[in-house]
C-alpha cells in the first residue's frame, strides 16, 4: 500500500491511542492498563516510522541557489485558496497554518527563493492576459479546475510532460490525474498534493453511529469492507427511516431522514462512485467520450428513483443540510471531508466511509473531489523551465511530506474517527479519488452535469438531455483532444 495511506492508518491509530490516554481510558484505580501502555508505545514508535519514511522519501531534486528569485502565483481571492499558498502566512500555532509556512520556509531556504502570491477573482483570465501580452508575469496558475480547462485551448500553458524536474508518478501527484489528464504524455494542468482543496474538497458518506445502532442497522464499516455496499444496499437500509418530527404532514427540514444529500456535486459523485466517467481512453490513449451508454441511463433512472421515491431520502438546494446532521436527524450525508472540522462539537459519534458501489460486481469504492477545487497549471511565458519544474516539484513533494499529515493530524483528532474499523474504510476513501477529462475540461459545455440537472429537475429522460447538447459538446470536447494533438506544448 502507498506511503500515503499507510500513514493516514497509522495517524489514526495514534489518534484512538492519545484519545484513550487523555480521555478516561483507565483502570479503577486511575492507571492505565499494562497493556494500554503497551498499546500505546508500539503505536507511537510505529506512526514515527511512517511519518519519518514519508519525510525521508527523496523528491530527487539538484540543490540550487536561484538568489533570491521571486516565484510567483496567480491563486483565487477566497481565504481558503490564499491560505493553500501561504505567501504570507506566519506561525499561528493552528498546526495547518504552521505546516504551510514551514513547507514555504524550506522551499525558500532550500533554493533561496521568496514565494509571492497575486490573488484574483479568475486568476486564469490575468494569467491569458499575461501570456498572450509575451509577459513574464507568473510561474505558476491555481485556478478552479473547469475553468482552468476552459482556457487550455488558447495554448495558454505548459506540457507537464516536458518539465525536466517533474516526476509524475511520485505519490505527491493524486490518484489518476497523470493518466486522466493527459492525452500521449501531454498535459497542460495537474493535481497535486500543493492543491490542499483536492483533499478538502473530496465527498464522502457519513453515518450517524447512534442512529444507525437504534435503528438497528449493520455497522457500515462491516458492509463497506466487505464489499456490499452498493446503491441497493444504502436505499435498503434507509427506506424506512423516516419521522415526520414537528408532525406537519410535510416532508421538511425539521423531519429526520435516513439519508440528505444536495443534489448538486454530490449528487454527481454517484456517477463517479459507480465508475462511470464521462471519457475513457481509446487503443490510442485518446480520450473519448463514452457516456452515452445503457449503464449511464440506468445510473440516472436508479438515482432519480432513490432520491424521489425512496421514503428515507432528502435531497435538495445548497442549504438542504441546514441543521439535520448536526442535531442527529440523518443516518447518512452527502459532504465534503473537509466537513469534519466543522463537526467537531457533536456529542454523538459518527464515521466515515465511501460512497456506496454501483453493484457487489465492482471492484473498487471511487470516489471525486468537488469541481470547486484547485489545479496547477504552467504559463508558457515563463523563462526558466528548470528553475520552474524543480521549485513546483518541490512544493508538491513539500506539501505531501508536511502539510497533508498536518491536516489529517487536525481532522482525526475529531472523536468520530477514533476506532479501529475506520481505518482501512478511510484509506479506501482516499485511494479511490479519481479523475475524469470530461469533468475537468467539461467548461460548462460538456456531459458532467446531466445527472445532476436531471436528479434536480426530477427528471429521468437521459436520451433527450444527451441530445440536447451532443452537437455542441462533441465539438467542444473535440477542440480540447486537437490541441493536444496538434501543440508540441
Amino acid at each position: 500500500m502507498k506511503i500515503r495511506l499507510r500513514l493516514i492508518s497509522l495517524l489514526l491509530l495514534a489518534a484512538m491511542v492519545l484519545s484513550a490516554a487523555s480521555c478516561g481510558g483507565t483502570g479503577g484505580d486511575g492507571k492505565a492498563p499494562n497493556d494500554a501502555n503497551e498499546n500505546e508505545t508500539t503505536a507511537a514508535e510505529t506512526t514515527t516510522s511512517e511519518v519519518d519514511a514519508r519525510l525521508a522519501l527523496p523528491d530527487n531534486l539538484p540543490e540550487k541557489d536561484y538568489g533570491g528569485y521571486t516565484f510567483r502565483i496567480a491563486g483565487r481571492t477566497r481565504g481558503d485558496f490564499v491560505q493553500e499558498i501561504g505567501a504570507d502566512m506566519e506561525e499561528s500555532g493552528d498546526v495547518i497554518e504552521d505546516a504551510i509556512y514551514k513547507r514555504n520556509q524550506d522551499v525558500m531556504e532550500r533554493f533561496n527563493i521568496k514565494i509571492a502570491g497575486v490573488y484574483y477573482d479568475t486568476p486564469q483570465d490575468q494569467v491569458r492576459k499575461s501570456v498572450m501580452a509575451g509577459d513574464d508575469e507568473f510561474d505558476l496558475l491555481l485556478g478552479q479546475v473547469i475553468e482552468v480547462g476552459s482556457t487550455v485551448t488558447d495554448n495558454n500553458y505548459l506540457n507537464w510532460y516536458d518539465m525536466p524536474f517533474i516526476d509524475l508518478d511520485q505519490p505527491w501527484y493524486i490518484g489518476n490525474a497523470k493518466d486522466a489528464l493527459s492525452i500521449k504524455n501531454k498535459a497542460y494542468m495537474m493535481a497535486g498534493e500543493y492543491c490542499l482543496s483536492i483533499l478538502r474538497f473530496t465527498y464522502c458518506m457519513y453515518f450517524n453511529k447512534m442512529l444507525v445502532e437504534s435503528y438497528g442497522v449493520e455497522n457500515p464499516y462491516t458492509t463497506v469492507q466487505e464489499g456490499r455496499w452498493t446503491l441497493d444496499q444504502l436505499s435498503e437500509t434507509i427506506k424506512d427511516v423516516y419521522s415526520d418530527v414537528n408532525g406537519d404532514g410535510i416532508k421538511g427540514s425539521e423531519d429526520l431522514y435516513g439519508l440528505v444529500s444536495d443534489y448538486y456535486s454530490a449528487t454527481i459523485t454517484y456517477q463517479y462512485a459507480f465508475d462511470n466517467p464521462v471519457m475513457t481512453k481509446d487503443e490510442d490513449g485518446v480520450p473519448e467520450v463514452n457516456f452515452n451508454t445503457p449503464k449511464t441511463i440506468a445510473i440516472v433512472e436508479k438515482i432519480n428513483d432513490f432520491a424521489w421515491n425512496n421514503n428515507g431520502a432528502h435531497f435538495g438546494d445548497w442549504n438542504v443540510y441546514a441543521d439535520i446532521w448536526q442535531n442527529n436527524r440523518t443516518m447518512y450525508l452527502n459532504g465534503l471531508f473537509s466537513s469534519a472540522l466543522n463537526y467537531r462539537a457533536m456529542e454523538t459519534d459518527f464515521g466515515i466511509i465511501p460512497y456506496p458501489k454501483y453493484d457487489e460486481t465492482q471492484s473498487n469504492y471511487y470516489s471525486m473531489s468537488d469541481g470547486a477545487h484547485t489545479i496547477m497549471a504552467i504559463p508558457k511565458t515563463i523563462t526558466d523551465i528548470e528553475r520552474n519544474s524543480i521549485i513546483i516539484e518541490a512544493l508538491n513533494a513539500e506539501s505531501y511530506k508536511q502539510v497533508i499529515p498536518a491536516y489529517y493530524e487536525i481532522a482525526l483528532k475529531v472523536k468520530y474517527s477514533r476506532d479501529e474499523e475506520s481505518v482501512a474504510v478511510l484509506d479506501m476513501l482516499l485511494d479511490g479519488r479519481t479523475f475524469d477529462f470530461g469533468y475537468v475540461y467539461d467548461g460548462w459545455k460538456g456531459y458532467a452535469f446531466i445527472l445532476q440537472d436531471l436528479i434536480s429537475a426530477k427528471k429521468s429522460d437521459f436520451a433527450s438531455a444527451y441530445a440536447s447538447r451532443e452537437k455542441s459538446a462533441d465539438k467542444y470536447y473535440a477542440s480540447i483532444i486537437d490541441m493536444y494533438l496538434e501543440l508540441d506544448g
